[in-house]
């Protein structure tokens, strides 16, 4: 009897162990990007001097390097001014904006859309040059503004959006660190400062960029005019590249050859009428937005403790691809497909260009799904707790029937 309730046992347990196994065995999500600050300074800036509340803070205002966990390097200021900064190894990780510690009202949730503004006008967006040819009011008279002096600008209206942080207009900075101050260095950083907090407006949360050709593949028969394949993206489109027949043309609904494409173009493939079977593909090229700037990073030490949070400064356009293939045959059905609007993006030039294309994933921020098919495991679980339930009936027929 022992032996036989044993078996019971196991037969369940092997069942719920399968069960646990195949979940288990389900693709997590991708996680969240991660990464390092350095204790080196990307770019040096200046010490500067600011006040809150009838108290002064003293603060290094430098551009940052941060290593993302992939080995990808970008810039970054500080935001959260009174929290200590942390080295330790991939404890920063990337979230939305509406994830910064602390409470809903919190300085950084109410005005981060001005300091992504600060962000895509201050250094390195804009470098020096660009101020200086700005003739800004009350810099130093007959003194060229210099890069430290935007950067710790940059800085400090970040700080003034994310902290509440005012900069001393009378004794705004303190030179560079280990170097006696410049008289110009007070006028030149407010200057800029200013600029920056009193233009500042809301600017949204970055965005991926995103290429597309709706649908990516039709049908058609000889002498048709195979499309729409329209084209959609948030970026800008640099190209197209075609690998078609020698007699099929790329064509507007009109049938007019295309001559440029950009955000909402209608392509069509104009096969002509004694065209054998056959395919052929064609890629539309671009550039995504500036992805990087804006992006938060925040984290917890080995103690617990939040880190300093940490903010995007550097740009970065990534390339993008999208390709539309065609097929034809006599006899074939044409296909038809509904695609939604998108929004506009700049017109571009296309030369006529002749290559083989090759399809291209679109890029991500997050890390690659595996591919994995989660129906599997799940359905393999499902046919083990059967055959455990199975078991369980069969040895408690045997034990009654004994």
């Amino acid at each position: 009897m022992a032996s036989r309730r044993n078996l019971a046992r196991v037969g369940a347990a092997v069942a719920a162990a399968a069960v646990f196994g195949a979940i288990a065995a389900i693709p997590a999500s991708a996680e969240a990007a991660k990464g390092t600050l350095h204790e080196e300074a990307a770019e040096q800036g200046l010490f500067v001097h600011l006040t809150h509340g009838g108290k002064k803070f003293d603060l290094r205002a430098n551009l940052l390097k941060f290593e993302l966990s992939d080995g990808k390097f970008l810039q970054v200021y500080c935001v959260g001014a009174e929290i200590a900064w942390s080295h330790e190894t991939n404890i920063m990780k990337e979230v939305p904006w509406d994830s910064y510690p602390g409470a809903d009202d919190s300085l950084f949730k109410q005005y981060a859309g001005k300091i992504n503004w600060v962000l895509h006008n201050g250094y390195p967006v804009n470098d020096e040059a660009y101020f200086n040819a700005k003739n800004l009011p009350n810099r130093a008279a007959g003194e060229t503004i210099e890069r430290a002096e935007v950067i710790a600008a940059t800085q400090a209206a970040i700080w003034h959006f994310s902290d509440g942080l005012d900069l001393d207009e009378e004794n705004s900075s303190g030179g560079v660190p280990g170097e006696t101050a410049k008289t110009d260095d007070d006028k030149d950083v407010y200057a800029v400062y200013k600029y920056l907090i009193d233009n500042a407006k809301d600017i949204g949360e970055p965005e991926k960029g995103e290429l597309k050709v709706a649908p990516s593949k039709r049908s058609g028969k000889p002498g048709d005019k195979i499309g729409p394949f329209k084209v959609s993206s948030n970026g800008t489109i640099k190209g197209l590249d075609v690998n078609l027949p020698e007699g099929v043309k790329v064509v507007d609904k009109d049938g007019k050859a295309i001559t440029t494409v950009k955000d909402g173009t209608e392509i069509y493939l104009q096969i002509p009428a004694d065209a054998k079977d056959g395919k052929g593909s064609f890629s539309v090229t671009g550039e995504g937005p500036a992805i990087e700037v804006g992006r938060l990073f925040v984290g917890k030490n080995r103690e617990g403790e939040e880190a300093q949070p940490l903010i995007v400064a550097g740009t970065e356009t990534v390339p993008l691809k999208a390709v539309g293939e065609a097929d034809w045959a006599k006899g074939t059905t044409p296909t038809t497909t509904t695609t939604a609007p998108t929004t506009t993006a700049p017109t571009t030039t296309v030369p006529p260009t002749t290559t083989t294309v090759a399809p291209a994933p679109q890029p991500s921020n997050n890390l690659p799904d595996t591919g994995a098919n989660i129906l599997v495991p799940v359905l393999v679980g499902v046919g083990l707790l059967g055959a455990g339930a199975g078991a369980l009936l069969y040895v408690r027929h045997r034990r009654n029937a004994a």
